[in-house]
């Protein structure tokens, strides 16, 4: 008897020793180890890439929208008001790509600082305290706390994976913007220099004239349209990519929790003659 009782004690301070080594070491270096720059350097790095082609995107669209308000007449207005409008767009998505950046560090510092260590804790009371809820808690806050860790970096990972794929065409809408908005530019310059000298032209060749700007004006709205084109393409893959897509992956992780694990408040909270719903 007295054995039994010196062999459970002995477990028991064993368990709570590993426990309290778990803890400390889930603090003290495994925290500072998926905190570190260098440990998420690469997944910084392509978010950082990203930033900087969302505010090239950014500077473009601006670019191109001034360009194309000084087409003559009103027919290019409506398109200069529309890119000029995206910008609230690539603040959205901007927004988004920061966000990642500084939750790839905090989760990490959060799951081993303060959920791992507290499991531990509540597994160390659960060997002297006999309850249920403890152990059951303590074994859903392990398990949410790995999963967490691991949902931030999956989610960019796929972000990042679908974002090469078309990372080419996207890079190319600044190139093509930039284009569209030097011939914009090159063709007013030129509408600019005949019509100084309209009066010499005035005699027979006033319609030649006047066909001729009229078809350098539809170019120049042809350019703006196209440049509106590819500026919402490339939105369009941006919000996918940055935006819905690690949503629906961290999505995807809750309901793996909630499924295999049963982890939400109310089962949390819930009790039932002092026991905790699995």
């Amino acid at each position: 008897m007295i054995k039994n009782i010196k062999m459970k004690f002995s477990n028991r301070t064993i368990i709570l020793i590993t426990l309290l080594l778990i803890a400390l070491f889930s603090i003290f270096v495994v925290s500072k180890i998926v905190t570190a720059p260098s440990f998420n350097a690469a997944t910084i790095k392509s978010l950082d890439d990203k930033k900087v082609t969302v505010m090239a995107l950014t500077a473009a669209a601006a670019a191109t929208s001034t360009a194309i308000s000084l087409i003559p007449g009103d027919t290019a207005m409506p398109i200069a008001n529309q890119i000029a409008e995206l910008s609230k767009y690539f603040i959205i998505i901007l927004c988004a790509i920061l966000l990642e950046k500084m939750l790839i560090s905090v989760v990490g510092y959060v799951s081993f600082t303060y959920i791992i260590p507290f499991a531990c804790l509540l597994g160390a009371s659960y060997l002297y305290i006999k309850k249920d809820v403890l152990r059951n808690l303590a074994i859903k806050l392990t398990i949410f706390g790995i999963i967490l860790f691991a949902a931030i970096p999956a989610s960019i990972q796929v972000s990042n994976l679908m974002y090469s794929s078309y990372q080419t065409s996207i890079e190319q809408t600044v190139e093509t913007a930039k284009q569209n908005k030097e011939y914009i530019e090159e063709k007013k310059k030129d509408l600019s220099e005949e019509d100084k000298d309209w009066i010499n032209k005035i005699g027979g060749f006033i319609s030649n004239i006047t066909s001729k700007i009229g078809n350098s004006i539809s170019e120049m709205t042809k350019k703006a349209e196209n440049s509106l084109s590819t500026f919402l393409d490339a939105i369009a893959v941006l919000i996918i990519t940055s935006c819905v897509i690690p949503i629906i992956v961290i999505l995807i992780f809750v309901w793996i929790i909630k499924i295999l694990f049963g982890f939400n408040i109310k089962g949390i909270t819930r009790q039932d003659d002092g026991h905790i719903p699995s």
